[in-house]
């Protein structure tokens, strides 16, 4: 059962890599033409940037599109579930803003170290699965496929290429980590009984473990309340919490007003 769902994910993928691949050649060497004719007139208003984009899948939520557009110093995310608002890392200061157009609020999320004990064990371990041995590379770099456990149940499920976009990589760990800090303020009142291992070493405790193995190009998640047999971990939708899929990437320049916060009123949580 379990080399039929890895045969499956891993197919899915290839077509993904394919796609990505061919689609960043082409758009890269377009954006290069455009960079070159443009450049004596976009001054300081240009940066360069990494602009990713990620089919998502959350119970409840539906599929829908995540763009990350990153650059030295923000990572600029918004999607197509939540089109009157944006977050925007400024990855210089470590600092989260929430932006909500409807509310007319920025929510200020500053970065803290998590200083607590977690309030269960975690036991940590992974498995390395094969990858067919005809997958087809992302820029001369090979994928991994990775299963993490915690207390002996499966977590996440990654494939990940190492070395690639390894500036997008860091930026999204480090994002992580300031949502970590957070989340571990959340803990403090919520009794250890009501605690999952998951959700505590993904959100809070080890929150970089993943990105650890490369660039994500296809992850997936197990509902807290699901404990398949293994071999049959993520073959059903009822199982999934999250997913996420690779659509493709390039790099071109970006206007540097679209990281400047609006006018509004600031909340911070910490």
């Amino acid at each position: 059962m379990h080399n039929k769902i890895f045969k499956k994910i891993t197919k899915i993928c290839c077509v993904i890599i394919i796609l990505v691949f061919s689609s960043t050649v082409l758009i890269n060497t377009v954006s290069a033409q455009e960079t070159a004719m443009s450049s004596q007139t976009a001054g300081k208003q240009k940066t360069d940037a990494t602009i990713i984009n990620f089919s998502e899948y959350q119970p409840g939520s539906g599929q829908y599109t995540v763009k990350m557009t990153i650059t030295d110093d923000y990572l600029y995310i918004d999607d197509s579930m939540n089109a009157k608002g944006f977050i925007l890392f400024d990855r210089q200061k470590k600092i989260i803003y929430s932006v909500s157009d409807d509310n007319q609020q920025i929510v200020q999320i500053n970065n803290q170290p998590v200083t607590i004990p977690s309030p269960i064990e975690l036991k940590l371990s992974e498995k390395k699965l094969p990858v067919q041995k005809d997958a087809p590379l992302i820029e001369g770099k090979s994928s991994e496929h990775h299963q993490f456990y915690v207390n002996e149940k499966l977590c996440y499920e990654m494939i990940s290429v190492p070395g690639l976009m390894p500036d997008a990589v860091t930026a999204m760990q480090n994002f992580k980590q300031v949502l970590a800090g957070q989340q571990a303020d959340t803990l403090r009142g919520i009794p250890a009984d009501l605690q999952e291992g998951c959700d505590l070493s993904q959100n809070t405790f080890y929150p970089k473990r993943y990105l650890q193995k490369g660039f994500p190009v296809m992850e997936k998640g197990l509902s807290q309340d699901q404990n398949l047999p293994e071999g049959d971990k993520l073959s059903a939708t009822d199982g999934i919490s999250y997913s996420r899929v690779l659509i493709n990437y390039t790099q071109e320049p970006v206007s540097e007003s679209l990281f400047k916060l609006p006018d509004y009123e600031t909340l911070p949580l910490n």
